[in-house]
């Protein structure tokens, strides 16, 4: 079941940062889509709009972006994500998620502003799963420009969110989970029946 009110603090949390929250489309051109779904993965196609359902709101921050809706700044949004993966512990067709994004003014700032992405989703996920909780959650380095957050769970390290920097012909910007429901009450609830 999605915990509503977690999102809904996600949202308060990442604004006291500032985070500007805005408000993203759910549904994309096929172009947009394409930067950021793997060539592997079928887009979610409406022939009504000819546009895809989103997967996350990274695509509907660039469409802002590239519409020159949004400039440079940090930005939070909750949307809900479309994906075909196939149903299970972490993964569902469709989900809601509190998505960050930061479009940098100086690339050589980039590697810090990601850091401080991180450190932000670190200390909320700590924030939520409390004081019992918090030594099981860890930043995992991926490569130079990309990490995710982990929990152990029973020995298993469950992933809570994805962070990094990419780029797409001129454009270059930061990314990363605030929260996806119902990811995270789900693994809250498999901790607390294990201890």
């Amino acid at each position: 079941m999605i915990n509503y009110r977690i999102l809904a603090d996600s949202l308060e949390y990442y604004e006291s940062l500032g985070y500007n929250r805005i408000e993203v489309p759910w549904m994309v051109t096929e172009s947009i889509d394409s930067i950021t779904r793997p060539t592997e993965i079928e887009p979610l196609h409406l022939p009504v709009k000819n546009k895809n359902l989103i997967a996350s709101g990274e695509q509907g921050f660039l469409y802002l972006n590239l519409k020159q809706y949004i400039n440079q700044g940090k930005y939070v949004t909750l949307t809900p994500c479309f994906r075909t993966e196939s149903y299970d512990f972490t993964h569902s067709k469709t989900f809601m998620k509190t998505e960050l994004i930061v479009i940098a003014p100086d690339k050589e700032k980039e590697n810090q502003i990601l850091n401080s992405v991180l450190h932000d989703a670190l200390n909320f996920f700590k924030k939520i799963v409390g004081n019992k909780y918090e030594g099981l959650i860890e930043i995992r380095k991926i490569d130079d420009i990309s990490y995710d957050i982990d929990i152990n769970v029973d020995g298993e390290m469950i992933e809570l969110g994805s962070y990094g920097i990419r780029s797409y012909k001129y454009m270059r910007w930061i990314y990363g989970t605030g929260c996806a429901e119902p990811r995270l009450t789900r693994i809250i609830k498999t901790l607390d029946q294990i201890k």
